[in-house]
């Protein structure tokens, strides 16, 4: 579905419960708190690497880490990166380390340190770190390299890299910098959809039906997702006849 689809959605179901019309701006802001809600959700059952446990209410579906994976892959990304003093900071939309999942660190291939192949950097806790860095048995070295990864100033995620002459390194991670937005034109007084200026969500099309609900949660609006897909498949096939 197009954001377009979610919000008519949305519109048709406050209308049913005598909400009221959900303004532009009302929606946007809700859509984004949903999308992040969702995406949350599924960062944590990866992060855990174990199912959720199945919801008794509005959602009933257990959630594995391999469809979570699936849900919020447009999300992942790997950039490759060069570390100044050990130390490696980005930008984050939402500034919160939580909302962000380094699932893993490669050093590259680099002839100053004889390092001729990708390898694994192991990330540690905080509360790990000096004991690792002082033992004479578990030391950093390049074939056991480590990395600490912090919140940095602002809204910035830090990650240092140890042995210190590490400077080139590749990071897999999950990051959201998605702003959903149903844009607008006015005609005759109204509100009409403008594709060209609106964003999609970004999370997987599989969640939309989710979304919706989420939206109306908000709302203080109760629904089950099977209603919202019976009545977009309708509504299709309304369309297509």
């Amino acid at each position: 579905m197009t954001i377009d689809e979610i919000y008519r959605l949305v519109q048709t179901f406050a209308n049913k419960e005598q909400r009221g019309f959900i303004t532009p701006s009302e929606f946007n802001l809700l859509a984004k708190q949903a999308e992040l809600e969702l995406y949350n959700k599924r960062l944590s059952v990866i992060k855990e690497k174990s199912p959720n446990k199945k919801n008794v209410g509005v959602y009933g579906e257990s959630l594995a880490p391999e469809l979570a994976k699936q849900d919020i892959a447009p999300f992942y990304r790997i950039q490759k990166v060069e570390t100044v003093n050990n130390s490696l900071s980005y930008k984050g939309a939402s500034g919160a380390i939580e909302t962000h999942y380094i699932e893993t660190i490669f050093c590259l291939p680099d002839e100053e340190n004889d390092i001729s192949t990708n390898i694994p950097v192991d990330i540690v806790e905080p509360k790990d770190v000096n004991q690792i860095l002082r033992s004479s048995l578990v030391k950093p070295s390049i074939e056991f390299p480590i990395a600490l990864i912090g919140q940095g100033s602002g809204s910035a995620i830090s990650i240092n890299v140890f042995p210190e002459y590490i400077t080139n390194i590749i990071v897999y991670h999950y990051y959201n910098d998605n702003t959903p937005k149903w844009n607008y034109i006015t005609v005759a007084g109204k509100p009409v959809y403008d594709a060209f200026n609106s964003k999609d969500f970004k999370i997987s099309e599989r969640t939309h039906g989710e979304l919706v609900v989420k939206i109306l949660e908000y709302l203080g609006v109760t629904i089950r997702e099977p209603e919202v897909v019976q009545y977009a498949q309708a509504s299709e096939l309304k369309a297509d006849s």
